[in-house]
């Protein structure tokens, strides 16, 4: 009866740590934590519940309270397991599996560098641990027991001292060849696998494949938000500088290393695409008092990721060509990224120089020959003409100045 109560304390601490080690997991890989979400909210969806709110972020919040419970509850179970006379089977593998999760979901950022290491270590015991609960009556045959070894007569139960005071040690198998031969395959696939993704070799593959990833937590290009793009995201997903995604609830460097500038989490039709979502071009044209601007030089080129000017042996095709890598971005992030700052009404230079409607003078925006009231919020579509002119509020030069956009998007 007093085995059979251990057994059961050792067992309910076991699954304790098992749920709280789950939970600590779920919390510190948000691309799961997100998953879970949206399937929970889909779920609700079908019968007629909606919400807005990702339910299960609260799970990053309380990441490491859960860890800590979760080793708590290990430390009790094993302290049970140990106490017992006989060792049962399930427990063991409840144990491997706890041990798993707590050093898959370790909370400390002191170690993020080597993150990988430790979830490739612990997913790997904890998954060893559930295939021997799920699976291990099924491969009893590849072991030899050293009790049954020495002592055919009796059974393993029977063969475990059970004088009152004596504390039982752990009986371990004797590995056959085949199980053995068995265990180096499977742990050297797993070693080589590791070191396969350390090495991005993935990555490459897929690469190669032409796969793409869809996520919003995904990257969808190999190109890195700049140093610009990087305070930007900041100052547009985090306004209160907490360091979490005012949208999603994420961290927002999880957000950013995804390739935002604006959280893609929720439905905004006006936020601005994934790094990579597209991939277009414009020419364009910016003329100062009858003087055209050249954007061909190093301090301008690739200042955004999302949109830019890009070198090129072409000085006029690098100095009139727009690179948009993202849908949705629009035109004043291109000026922001060069210190230049563009409104409805005025073009304020790098140099501090703040053009705008007076003395006669005028800002006019034009696209594919068509005038428009405002060009720093305008998406341009794939091969437009753009151009911004101040000057007379009736320039003579206005039909040239049209006539002198590009039509080098069309080779890019």
């Amino acid at each position: 009866m007093k085995t059979q109560a251990l057994a059961l304390k050792n067992r309910i601490f076991a699954s304790g740590g098992t749920t709280t080690g789950v939970f600590g997991a779920v919390g510190s890989l948000h691309n799961v934590c997100h998953w879970l979400c949206m399937g929970v909210v889909s779920t609700l969806a079908i019968f007629g519940i909606t919400t807005n709110v990702l339910p299960l972020m609260f799970l990053q919040t309380y990441q490491v309270y859960f860890w800590w419970m979760a080793v708590v509850f290990t430390v009790l179970a094993l302290y049970f397991y140990f106490k017992q006379k006989r060792h049962n089977t399930r427990d063991r593998n409840l144990l491997f599996i706890n041990s798993g999760l707590l050093i898959f979901a370790l909370p400390f950022s002191q170690i993020v560098d080597y993150m990988d290491f430790f979830r490739f270590t612990g997913g790997s015991l904890a998954i060893f641990g559930l295939f021997l609960l799920l699976f291990g009556k099924k491969f009893q045959s590849v072991y030899r027991s050293v009790v049954s070894v020495k002592e055919p007569q009796f059974r393993v139960s029977e063969a475990i001292p059970q004088v009152v005071g004596t504390t039982a040690s752990i009986q371990f198998p004797k590995l056959t060849i085949q199980s053995t031969l068995f265990a180096i395959v499977i742990g050297g696939f797993l070693i080589n696998q590791y070191f396969m993704y350390q090495m991005g070799i993935f990555d490459k593959m897929g690469t190669q494949r032409g796969s793409t990833a869809t996520s919003a937590m995904k990257p969808l290009s190999q190109m890195k938000l700049s140093p610009f793009d990087v305070v930007l995201a900041k100052e547009r997903m985090d306004k209160n500088n907490d360091g979490i995604c005012d949208t999603c609830g994420m961290p927002l460097q999880t957000c950013i290393d995804s390739g935002q500038l604006d959280c893609n989490m929720a439905n905004n039709s006006e936020a601005i695409g994934i790094l990579g979502s597209q991939h277009i071009h414009a020419d364009f044209k910016v003329y100062v008092n009858g003087q055209a601007l050249d954007f061909a030089k190093p301090d301008y080129f690739m200042k955004s990721s999302f949109l830019h000017v890009d070198n090129n042996q072409n000085k006029d095709d690098a100095s009139s060509v727009l690179h948009m890598h993202a849908s949705n971005v629009p035109l004043w992030l291109f000026f922001r990224s060069l210190g230049v700052n563009l409104t409805k009404d005025s073009l304020t230079l790098a140099d501090g120089i703040i053009l705008k409607n007076e003395n006669g003078n005028t800002l006019k925006f034009y696209v594919n020959g068509k005038k428009i009231d405002d060009l720093g919020t305008y998406v341009f579509q794939d091969l437009d003409k753009l151009l911004i002119s101040y000057g007379p509020e009736n320039d003579p030069e206005a039909e040239n100045q049209l006539n002198s956009v590009t039509s080098f998007s069309g080779n890019h």
